[in-house]
This record gives structure tokens, C-alpha cells and sequence, in this order.
């Protein structure tokens, strides 16, 4: 048990070091990138990475998961894997590929034809760097992991930024990713030291291909959840505006999309190990969960407080009317993330079809939500995930807290002191900036504030939860 947590706490030092390394370059690329582009050209990556992603979400069809939980793990049982998800993956690029067209006629967008076909290419590397990069999660190898997807970041950033330097637009962004997404499939599989060959015949896969069936509909849906605005406002906005809310939408959620993969690729195989022993993962998981959300809040909050500073200084006068909607966003992400805390969890303890329930009415609502707003134009869009993000946030915590056997009321005790604190850093810096109006540099603006945020949260949280102060302080990775 000791020797697990231990591996577990080491991975996690070696992801969290080499992935803050590979954000940091990426955010700061990915910033003079924007500079390049048109909000017009973010509207058309946007749809293409809608498509994209539903498309590549069953790409694993969930039986990477299986591999993790697998007992007996042999290498027929790995060949036979494989030979499924080669299956999968060429149904998928030729559904891609001919139903290009048609999408793109859809969306009245003729460039979307061509980029859809030329990112199908991905699914013929998807299943070699699904199956090594499960097998290397499996023995707690994250280390290798970290560093290929350091690398690849940092090719592909470099990549994107070159080729929109170059005036390409869209295409920038479309075969940077599709290089990374290359580039992981083979250092995955060199690291791994073994070259699988598929096996078609499926004896004995039945309830990996069960369990996969079910996580593969619940991340469907849940990519299908993460864009339905997209998908929908598209109907509603006109390009330029469909591209200043997925910037907006998109900056708001950067630093959960690339948190999240980093805690659950981590946390679903410890979970795994410990699942039988109920007070131990319980502990467990409260206790990260009381981590992240005391140092989540905060961030989040303090960007939205200052994100008009940041916008207008980083990105320029052009991207204003993203401001507003970026606000607020950001103040949903905080519970978006504590969400997606129990995914690890539920899988680990055989609830696959938590997730599925969950999203499936998360996904529901908002598109009711977005439904109705998206007319009136992207602030109000965004102002909708205001509505949304408590409702399914509930939802999920009472489902999830009964069958891990978890009192609710912990998690609304571990939820309140950094959302109080963090509101009211907010309020505070919102009313500074409201006085101070153009009489500071707003570069000297930016630098007060994020400080003054820094002391404001920190007083609040040790005057009022000196307990959760003094824990976060003796955190240690």
C-alpha cells in the first residue's frame, strides 16, 4: 500500500514538473499565435475540433481504461486489444473522411471539407499511442509519458507559430496538432520497447469491450457536453463572433483541459490498487480534493478579476469583446473541476456508468441553457454557464458521494472555505479596478493586483479556515 502511494507520489512529481514545463512554453506560444490569427479563423477550428474530438473520443473506444484494470495482463490479451482498436479507428477515418463534405455543408463552411479529410490521418496512428500509453499508466511510467508529450508539445507549438507566422491561418493550428498527435503515437511506443502486432481474433475481450463501451459513451457525450455551444451557436452567431467566444471559452478552460488529464491519468491507476479498502480511498480522495479546490478557486477567480488587463495587454484591443465572456467562464471552472475530480474514482470502483448518468443530464441541461441563450449573443451565452454549472455540479456530487459512500456534507465542507474566500478576493479587486480606472499603467494595474489578490485570499483563508490555511501550507507533492 505504502509502496503504491509512494510510485503514485513520485509520477505525479515527474508529470506535474515536466507538464507545468510543456504549459508554460505552449500558453506563452499559443498566445503570439492568437496574435496571428482572426477571430474568423478561430471559428472554423473550432467546429473542425468539435468534429474532431467526437470522432476521437471513440477512437479508444474506452479499452485503454480496461488495460489499467485488466488482472491478468498477457500479451495475446494486449494483441487482441490492439486488433480492436485498428478496427475501430479505420471505421471512424473513413467515416470522417466521407462525411466531410456533408459537414461542411452543413455549417455553409467549404473549408472544413478538406481540413476534416487531412485530419483523419490521426486515426491511423490513435491506436498504437492509445494502447502504449495505457500499458505505460498501468506500470505508474509517467515519467516517459511527461517527456514525450513535452517534447511533442514544444515541436508542435513551434510548428503552429511558424506556420502562422507564415500566413497559413487555421492550417496552423490543424497540422500542428495533427503533428503532436503523430509525434506521441511513436515516442509512446519507442519508450514501451515493444512493437505490438494486432490480433484478430476477440475471444475473451467481452467484458473489457463491455466496460470500454461504457466509458467510450461517457466520454462521447462528455466531448459532445464540452462543445455543444459551438455546436449549437454556430446556428446563431455569425463567424466572427462564433471565434471571439471559442477564444474566450477556450483561454477560460486552458488550464483545466490540461490539469485534469494530468490528476486523473494519475489518480485512476492508485485508485485502481486501493479500491477495496473503502476508509483508505475515501481519505484519499478527500484529502486531494481539499487540495486542489483551496488552490483552484483562487486562480480561477483571480483570473477573472483581472482578466481585462490581461487580455487587452496580451492579446490587444482586437479581442475586447472577449473580456466579458471570459469573466465569466472563468468563475464556472472552479466547479467544473471539482466535478471532474470523481471521474478517477467512480472508474476505479467499477461505476463506469456514474460518469455516463452524469453527463448525459449534464449535457441536457446545457444545451437547454445554451439553447435559449445563444440568440441573444455570446455574453449571455456565457453568462449561462452560471445557471448550468451549479445544477449539474450537484447532480454529480450527490450521485457520486453515494456510491463511494462519502457524506455529501464533507464535500460542501471542503467546498465552502475557498469559494468564499476566493468570491470575496474577487468583489475586492473588481472594486479596486472600478477606482483605480485608467489613473495606474495598466501593465503596473495587472502587477498590483494579482498581488494584492494573492494577500487578499491568503488572509481571508487563515482569518476565517485557519485549518485549511495551515493544510495547504504542509502540502507537500
Amino acid at each position: 500500500m505504502s509502496d503504491i502511494l509512494s510510485r503514485t507520489r513520485s509520477a505525479f512529481r515527474w508529470t506535474l514538473a515536466l507538464r507545468i514545463m510543456s504549459q508554460l512554453f505552449t500558453w506563452f506560444v499559443s498566445l503570439f499565435v492568437i496574435r496571428f490569427l482572426t477571430p474568423a479563423d478561430y471559428g472554423i477550428v473550432a467546429i473542425v475540433e468539435t468534429v474532431s474530438m467526437l470522432a476521437l473520443q471513440l477512437a479508444s473506444a474506452g479499452l485503454g481504461n480496461a488495460l489499467i484494470r485488466q488482472d491478468n495482463l498477457d500479451k495475446l490479451f494486449i494483441r487482441k486489444i490492439l486488433g480492436l482498436l485498428i478496427l475501430f479507428n479505420l471505421t471512424l477515418a473513413l467515416l470522417q473522411w466521407f462525411s466531410a463534405a456533408k459537414i461542411a455543408q452543413f455549417y455553409q463552411q467549404p473549408q472544413l471539407g478538406q481540413v476534416l479529410q487531412i485530419t483523419a490521418i490521426a486515426f491511423l496512428f490513435s491506436p498504437w499511442a492509445t494502447l502504449a500509453s495505457n500499458l505505460l499508466a498501468r506500470e505508474l511510467n509517467f515519467k516517459s509519458r511527461a517527456k514525450i508529450d513535452l517534447s511533442a508539445s514544444v515541436i508542435g507549438s513551434m510548428l503552429a507559430l511558424s506556420l502562422a507566422y507564415a500566413g497559413m491561418g487555421f492550417w496552423s493550428l490543424i497540422l500542428a496538432n495533427l503533428a503532436v498527435t503523430i509525434m506521441r503515437a511513436i515516442g509512446y511506443t519507442a519508450v514501451m520497447k515493444t512493437l505490438y502486432l494486432p490480433a484478430l481474433h476477440f475471444r475473451g475481450t467481452g467484458d473489457a469491450i463491455k466496460f470500454g463501451a461504457t466509458l467510450t459513451a461517457t466520454g462521447l457525450l462528455f466531448t459532445l457536453f464540452m462543445k455543444i455551444d459551438i455546436l449549437i451557436a454556430g446556428q446563431f452567431l455569425q463567424q466572427n463572433q462564433l471565434g471571439i467566444y471559442a477564444v474566450a471559452f477556450h483561454l477560460a478552460l486552458l488550464p483545466l483541459a490540461k490539469a485534469m488529464p494530468l490528476v486523473n491519468e494519475v489518480a485512476y491507476p492508485m485508485y485502481a490498487a486501493i479500491r477495496h479498502q473503502e476508509g483508505e480511498y475515501a481519505r484519499v480522495f478527500c484529502y486531494i480534493f481539499r487540495i486542489i479546490t483551496v488552490f483552484s478557486f483562487p486562480l480561477f477567480y483571480g483570473l477573472a478579476a483581472v482578466a481585462e488587463d490581461a487580455v487587452l495587454l496580451i492579446l490587444g484591443d482586437s479581442w475586447q469583446q472577449a473580456i466579458l465572456p471570459l469573466q465569466l467562464i472563468l468563475l464556472t471552472v472552479p466547479l467544473r473541476l471539482a466535478t471532474n475530480l470523481f471521474t478517477p474514482l467512480m472508474k476505479a470502483l467499477g461505476y463506469p456508468s456514474t460518469g455516463l448518468i452524469h453527463v448525459s443530464v449534464s449535457l441536457l441541461v446545457t444545451a437547454i441553457v445554451i439553447y435559449l441563450a445563444a440568440p441573444y449573443g455570446v455574453n449571455v451565452m456565457a453568462a449561462s454557464w452560471l445557471v448550468s454549472t451549479p445544477l449539474f455540479f450537484l447532480f454529480a456530487l450527490q450521485l457520486c458521494t453515494r456510491r463511494s459512500k462519502i457524506p455529501f456534507s464533507t464535500i460542501i465542507i471542503a467546498l465552502a472555505p475557498p469559494l468564499f474566500a476566493s468570491l470575496m478576493m474577487f468583489v475586492m479587486i473588481m472594486g479596486f479596478n472600478q477606482l483605480s480606472g485608467d489613473a495606474i499603467p495598466r501593465w503596473l494595474n495587472l502587477l498590483i493586483t494579482v498581488i494584492m489578490g494573492a494577500l487578499l485570499y491568503c488572509t481571508i483563508l487563515w482569518i476565517g479556515f485557519r485549518q485549511r490555511f495551515t493544510e495547504a501550507l504542509k502540502f507537500r507533492l
